[in-house]
């Protein structure tokens, strides 16, 4: 990870690269730290980290020893665990077999190679495919980092992935590659066997819609609504150009397991800006709106909304605590513990909540995440 501060990380363009390596290295460790808990409670062997983008494209042909790099943290967090080193197995792939050959030689060549108990396996061949697929297929929980847009193995590895219903999808998107994949005249198996009943619409909105942006956004968010069909929960975070609403690069996490989720939205915060009463817009970068609309466009998550929403859910979350309303409430959202905290402090000044000490249940008038709520409505 960069020793820039995450509020400015992206005040600079960023490779392809330097995104994987602090997002995904902010991440790993506490994703690994789950996945104990979960490998312990069903006696399961092993977890896996699959990394379907090894080689790193432009990236390697700019600094060949990048992709290299990108990897040594967290074969490196894997070393430092006994836990991890025994459990996690690490796979490795790539478009270009000349850039797999390269990454899997960079990675033996790490001074500390010899001591992963499970060496990285590249995906270069029938048999270990079938060694990673068979695990998948037992249910061991996975970490995978993917762009489906690129390769039709990845396409396939994303279908397998959903279909095992325990992956984690950590994806880095191209607009470009995601256009060029649906928009074109020939779509591959995959993507249609992903998409299904939703490719006709996109391919239609495709060619009627010129503008790129446009047509990028269309594409994910059918992409997060296969996904969340699939029971997944999505987070959705815009890489801008320094100073414009341009995105050029999507970062789309995906889970089944609302911790998990939870866990990431959490670390992506410190990397987004944030609207005027605290709350994310997950996108890095803040940008003039256009003049152009007649009419102001209003943001969807605001703190009046989450106080109208708390409301209405009372009847789930009489005698809660905020911490836990919070987990059960905001996935799917914009919303953050902290703007729990700042919507029952409102109620509260409104008459409408008794906010407990989750102790002695004794009435208290500042908000902690603790705090448990008694509905007064």
């Amino acid at each position: 990870m960069s020793a820039t501060e995450p509020n400015d990380f992206f005040k600079e363009r960023r490779s392809f690269t330097e995104i994987k390596q602090e997002i995904l290295g902010s991440y790993f460790n506490t994703w690994c730290n789950i996945r104990l808990a979960t490998l312990k409670a069903e006696a399961r062997e092993a977890m896996l980290y699959i990394d379907l983008h090894a080689g790193d494209g432009q990236d390697m042909a700019e600094n060949p020893e990048l992709p290299a790099i990108s990897k040594e943290y967290l074969l490196k967090s894997i070393i430092k665990s006994p836990l991890l080193n025994n459990s996690v197995r690490t796979f490795f792939c790539d478009k270009s077999k000349a850039a797999l050959e390269h990454v899997s030689h960079s990675m033996e060549a790490l001074g500390f190679y010899d001591e992963l108990l499970q060496p990285p396996v590249p995906l270069n061949n029938s048999d270990n495919k079938a060694q990673m697929a068979e695990l998948l297929e037992a249910g061991c929980p996975s970490l995978a980092f993917t762009n489906p847009f690129i390769s039709g193995y990845s396409q396939q590895m994303l279908i397998q992935a959903i279909h095992a219903w325990r992956t984690d999808l950590f994806m880095l998107l191209c607009p470009e590659n995601m256009v060029k994949a649906l928009a074109g005249k020939k779509v591959s198996q995959p993507l249609i066997e992903l998409f299904g009943e939703r490719l006709q619409n996109v391919s239609n909105y495709c060619r009627k819609e010129k503008d790129n942006y446009r047509r990028q956004e269309y594409i994910l968010d059918n992409l997060m609504g296969v996904l969340q069909d699939k029971g997944y929960y999505t987070l959705l975070f815009k890489v801008n150009q320094p100073g414009v609403e341009q995105p050029y690069h999507y970062l789309l996490f995906s889970s089944p397991d609302s911790h998990a989720y939870r866990i990431f939205k959490e670390t992506i915060l410190p990397y987004s800006t944030y609207q005027e009463d605290n709350i994310p817009v997950f996108a890095a970068n803040e940008f003039v709106q256009a003049q152009f609309s007649l009419f102001e466009q209003r943001p969807t998550y605001t703190i009046p909304n989450l106080v109208d929403r708390l409301v209405n859910q009372a009847s789930l979350y009489k005698y809660k605590s905020i911490e836990k309303i919070y987990e059960l409430d905001s996935c799917g959202t914009n919303y953050t513990r902290e703007n729990y905290v700042a919507a029952f402090e409102q109620l509260r000044k409104e008459g409408k909540i008794e906010l407990l000490n989750a102790k002695t249940m004794q009435s208290i008038r500042q908000p902690t995440p603790a705090s448990v709520v008694k509905y007064s409505l």
